[in-house]
């Protein structure tokens, strides 16, 4: 059968439009920048095998004299301002504590923004959610690899735990006055749980390091001296001190938080009897130099080399440099950063706006699809000056922002759509949800 010319183009029509329907729509370009589109969490293998554990100290406490700052008692708008991965490598059987400023400079996989370590907890809608998203972070951090588990607790949960071993002795390295107005000695002491908050809390009130980095290191020292305590106990008493800690873990009155079955925590105190020297554990920290930025906040920017080295000798991993976590970074996103996403985003609705309504107009199709190719051309500009930071790489993305307002105010307005949009950043940045997705979160 030989069809005529005027049909075969008919068909050839019906065939390409049957197509057309059935291919996917062309979707928005995505930035490699977490500031803009959310990163999934990182994952890498280990040719040892580990179980990592994430300890957290929650700010939270209702016991005379240890408040969190700002007088916090709601659990979601806390922080976790110690947090500590105990890294037990099951092919060597050994132990590592690898402490995360609270301060530190980070991202949140999953979500758009940036945040400081300590607020991940606050990018969620739950507790429980929370932790996950600073097991997230924290496997980030680490160059991909898995944290397995988490243990949080509050203040008075710490109290309630040391207390339930009959407390600590440990070598004091200072003298001072602790959050709970009792005053302490440099030297060899008994510590009760309140000596323990007093001093794993220590910070603005320490005589000796009185940063951030050098809470973190009397946070492992503390967590060591636990252990080695715990072990003794376990060695003198058996079980029994276990099922103790086991039934205060689990009781209504202790707070905390954790996927730990009663089986894990069992198998966990064969690894702690396992230890022979608590002296072996090792103790590392990712540390970094401390700074205010992005507006007078205090941060800790990653030392890349030291965090490297870190990750090498716990894990044996070849990590590299984590991107967009310097201090001349957050420079670079006040002035461009920061108001170009919220421009970056306020396009996205619109063109997102655009493709869901029927029987657009020539002209309203035309508008959207020139802001969705300069939408694309943006986020390219973007990512190499978030990159490069030169002066021609900015100027580039200053051009590509420009010409994107302009094309989106055209393609609002074509659709009867966000006609009063707001392209420019307020003065808090952070409290903006078109650059900080969760924008209730306590900077301090």
């Amino acid at each position: 059968m030989i069809l005529n010319m005027k049909k075969l183009i008919s068909l050839m029509l019906a065939v390409l439009l049957v197509l057309g329907m059935a291919l996917p729509a062309h979707a928005l370009e995505t930035s490699k920048n977490p500031l803009i589109d959310p990163q999934p969490v990182p994952h890498v293998d280990t040719e040892d095998e580990f179980y990592n554990i994430l300890l957290a100290g929650i700010d939270l406490g209702n016991y005379t004299g240890l408040w969190a700052s700002g007088g916090k008692n709601v659990l979601e708008k806390c922080h976790t301002d110690v947090m500590m991965v105990v890294s037990i490598n099951k092919t060597k059987g050994t132990v590592d504590l690898v402490s995360l400023p609270r301060d530190t400079l980070t991202y949140v996989p999953g979500v758009h923004g940036i945040y400081k370590l300590n607020a991940a907890f606050n990018c969620a809608e739950t507790a429980e959610e929370g932790m996950q998203r600073v097991c997230d972070a924290a496997t980030w951090l680490l160059g991909g690899v898995e944290i397995h588990n988490y243990v949080a607790v509050d203040m008075t949960a710490l109290i309630q735990l040391v207390d339930a071993i009959g407390g600590v002795d440990f070598d004091m390295d200072m003298s001072y006055v602790g959050h709970s107005g009792i005053t302490y000695y440099k030297g060899m002491q008994h510590l009760d749980g309140v000596g323990v908050m007093d001093y794993v809390r220590a910070r603005k009130n320490a005589t000796v390091e009185y940063t951030d980095i050098g809470r973190t290191r009397r946070g492992r020292d503390m967590i060591t001296v636990l252990f080695d305590t715990i072990q003794k106990k376990l060695k003198e008493d058996g079980m029994g001190v276990a099922m103790d800690i086991i039934n205060l873990m689990f009781s209504e009155e202790f707070n905390i938080l954790t996927q730990l079955s009663m089986g894990d925590i069992l198998s966990l105190v064969d690894v702690a009897l396992s230890i022979e020297n608590m002296e072996d554990v090792g103790s590392h920290v990712l540390t970094g130099g401390y700074s205010l930025a992005l507006e007078d906040w205090n941060f800790t920017f990653t030392d890349q080399d030291n965090r490297i080295q870190v990750l090498k000798d716990v894990y044996g991993i070849d990590a590299q440099p984590i991107p967009y976590v310097s201090w001349n970074y957050t420079t670079w996103l006040l002035e461009y950063g920061f108001p170009i996403s919220r421009q970056i985003h306020i396009a996205r609705q619109i063109i997102d706006y655009g493709k869901q309504q029927n029987n657009l107009t020539a002209e309203q199709q035309a508008a959207v699809d020139a802001l969705e190719k300069q939408h694309d051309l943006t986020i390219a500009a973007f990512d190499t000056a978030a990159d490069e930071q030169t002066i021609g790489a900015n100027d580039a993305l200053t051009a590509a922002r420009t010409r994107l307002r302009k094309l989106g105010e055209e393609a609002s307005y074509a659709l009867g759509y966000m006609r009063d949009a707001k392209w420019n950043t307020s003065t808090l940045w952070y409290r903006d949800v078109l650059i900080n997705e969760y924008k209730d979160v306590d900077w301090r």
